[in-house]
């Protein structure tokens, strides 16, 4: 399998939506900026499209905010498309970004995820990407506080 980090194609954009969940025409019309600006820093979002063998399979956002960020670090997000979990795209998608951003002068990338969602810890720890610790009550799901567990890579 070939994993490969690249902009969006201009007719990817109902896939895209159904990777990252998107079913609102409100949320539809939030990514369309952001898409139609894949590759491109849109304010501090930057996405690119996750492809295995030209198939779009995921999503990755990176994120700088140099309001909140020191210069040469950032924040991962990554979706990857129900049917494509547990094949190794996670991983994949980690070291993609961290070859991008070592190769854009950043110096340490973080993300999080659920400590429910074990497969995504897996994969940060497949990845080289080093456990921080728990960021607690971080997400609210159905009037539940929700715990994160925080990865980072650095140079």
């Amino acid at each position: 399998m070939s994993f490969q980090l690249r902009p969006y194609k201009e007719d990817e954009f109902e896939r895209a939506c159904q990777v990252r969940g998107l079913e609102t025409s409100d949320a539809k019309a939030r990514f369309k900026v952001r898409f139609d600006g894949t590759g491109k820093w849109i304010d501090h979002y930057l996405h690119f499209a996750l492809v295995r063998d030209e198939l779009l399979i995921g999503d990755i956002q990176l994120r700088h905010c140099d309001k909140t960020m020191p210069q040469g670090a950032g924040h991962i997000g990554i979706d990857i498309a129900q049917e494509e979990r547990g094949k190794g795209a996670g991983t994949a998608a980690l070291n993609l970004a961290w070859e991008w951003a070592v190769a854009n002068d950043f110096h340490r990338l973080e993300g999080s995820t659920s400590e429910e969602n074990i497969a995504m810890q897996k994969a940060f720890k497949s990845a080289g990407w080093e456990y921080e610790g728990r960021l607690k009550k971080l997400f609210m799901q159905d009037g539940v506080a929700i715990d994160y567990l925080s990865f980072a890579r650095t140079i």
